[in-house]
This record gives C-alpha cells, structure tokens and sequence, in this order.
C-alpha cells in the first residue's frame, strides 16, 4: 500500500480541477490519497466527486488579497504536502505563492515559475518567446497591428483574448469591418493570429521533471466543446510530438506543458500553450501517462519517472451527475 498523502486541489467548479482529482484517483495514490478541494463559490462537482474528499472550503477569489493566506490556513490545518490548481485564474496567485506558501508550510505547489507562467498565459508573449528561440508559431500580433497580420497571411484571421482560454471571444474574422465590429476589449488585451487552415487540431502535454527533462510527451487529436475537448484521440502522430518536445527542452516547465497545434502541410504549427495542467489529464491517466501521479512522485518525493509508455484510444466526454445533502455543502 502507497503512504496516505494530503492534497489540496482548488477549483472544485472546474472541469480542469475535476479532471486532475480523477487522475489522482487513478494512480498509485488513489486509494489512499487524502484529498481536500476548495472553491470560491459553495457549489463545485469536485465537492462531491469520491469519498476520498476529505475536506470542502470556501476561499477567497484568486485576485484577492486574502487568496494566499487562506490556502495557507488551510494547509496548516490539513497537513497539506502538495497543490494542484483547478483553474486558469488560480495560476498566477499561486505560482507567485509557492515559496510563501512552502516556507510556512512545507506544500509544494505544482505549477512552473512565475516567468514560465506568464509566458504561457499570455499570447503575445508566447509569440515573442517563440520567435526570439526559433520555435514555430502561428504569426500573432496586437490588435492595432491588424494590417501588418493582414498584409502577411490576408483574411480570415482569429482574434482572441490575450490571456484567457476555454474558447471564449474567439472569433473568425473576414474583414475590416467585422474586426471592430467583433472587437470585445482594449486593443492591448486582444491578439490576432494567421488562420491555420486544417482539419486537424491538436492538444500535446509535454512533461518536464525537477530537472527540466522532458520525460514524456503524449498528443491527441480533439474536438473542442463547452471550452473543453469533447471527443478525441491519442494518437501517435511524431511531428507533433516533436515540436512539442522542443518546446519543452527550451522553456523547461516544472511538470506539465500543453501545447494547442494544428498540422499543415504536415507541419506541427502551435497557436497556443498552457503552461498547467488541463481537463484531459484524467483522459490522458486512462492510456497511460498520469502526469498527476508524475508530479507527486517527482516533486513531492523525488522518485524518478518515464511517461513513454502509454497507449493510443479513443474517447468522448458525457454529464455525470453529483448527490449530495444541503448539509455537506460547504459554508
């Protein structure tokens, strides 16, 4: 039997978060994992998901002031070893909290650096990290520079948030007009990106270990749905495999690297990356590569791990449903 853990997973209302506590259900630790999950509103699956939730709490919002402490708390109260983060808008808060948050309480937090982060959150910066170290990407730029994109690569092109995912204000655009009449926000916190023109979209997760090597990389084929992937494939595709363990080797995450490409002309050309991990790590566990269960045992115990010897499958997603009492809903 594995050594009974403690591990705080935030977001309890994500399916980000919900998706790592299935993967840490599966893995070696599962059965004796004890998990503890919070969220910033009293009502997420992840709550009621297993019984080996052991605790439910309320925190603060992530922009907060009060964020950090809270986990804090509750990592002293729990005997907390190690943090997965559940949401997108938890990553910056915790990433720039993990040294606070190990020094008064020995948790490691399992996320990358600060730097590493904010290169992977914003897309103009991932562009020009890409750029400066000869990775390919798809051609990106501000929105006030639409006509040089435009003068490059014509239309349709994509405009996007700069720093947010889950499919939300993205958009197909076809011409001037449309561009400000589709235009959502300041002009510094859109992006515009060349249409990559394929049928086949790609979500890669690389894995990096506390040494920065790349120790595992597993792509699949996705269908994008309720700003997650619906249905897919793992396949085995080497060009996508390969660009993504470049990227990995140069910007060396600590854990897991996802990285959204499309084939052209069979070339593997990124478009974006999350520097996290992500709803189909449970998807991922299923054929073999558990980088939650990776994480534990090379962040929290420094045990050596491959992730080079999963399977390739199908899958697709369907509504599961959660019973509970009025009284098991944290206050």
């Amino acid at each position: 039997m594995e050594k009974e853990i403690n591990i705080l997973v935030t977001g309890a209302g994500s399916t980000m978060g919900q998706s790592v506590i299935k993967a840490l259900l599966m893995s070696k630790y599962g059965e004796t994992v004890n998990i503890f999950v919070s969220n910033s509103e009293p009502l997420g699956a992840a709550f009621f998901i297993s019984d080996r939730v052991k605790g439910r709490y309320i925190v603060p919002i992530a922009k907060s002031p009060d964020y950090i402490p809270k986990i804090i708390k509750i990592c002293k109260i729990e005997n907390i070893q190690g943090i997965f983060s559940g949401t997108e808008h938890e990553i910056y808060a915790l990433s720039n909290g993990a040294l606070e948050i190990k020094k008064e309480t020995g948790a490691v937090v399992f996320l990358s650096r600060p730097e590493v982060i904010d290169i992977g959150t914003d897309k103009y910066k991932t562009y020009l990290y890409f750029k400066k170290n000869s990775l390919p990407f798809a051609k990106t730029v501000l929105f006030d520079d639409y006509k040089r994109l435009v003068k490059n690569c014509g239309y349709p092109i994509f405009m996007k948030p700069r720093r947010a995912s889950a499919s939300r204000n993205i958009y197909k655009i076809n011409s001037e007009t449309e561009l400000y009449e589709k235009k959502f926000a300041n002009s510094e916190d859109i992006v515009l990106q060349e249409f990559l023109v394929s049928d086949v979209e790609y979500t890669v997760e690389t894995f990096c270990d506390n040494t920065g090597k790349v120790v595992g990389t597993i792509p699949m084929i996705r269908e994008l749905g309720y700003g997650m992937s619906i249905i897919g494939e793992i396949d085995n595709n080497e060009e996508a495999i390969k660009v993504s363990k470049m990227i990995g080797e140069v910007l060396k995450p600590e854990g897991a690297l996802n990285v959204q490409l499309r084939l052209i002309n069979g070339k593997a050309i990124p478009f974006e990356i999350n520097t996290r991990f992500s709803s189909t790590e449970c998807i991922r566990a299923h054929y073999g590569f558990n980088s939650v269960e990776a994480v534990i045992d090379n962040y929290l115990f420094n045990l050596p791990v491959d992730l080079n010897n999963w399977k390739t499958g199908m899958f697709m997603r369907y509504w599961h449903e959660c019973y509970f009492e009025k009284s098991d809903i944290p206050k």
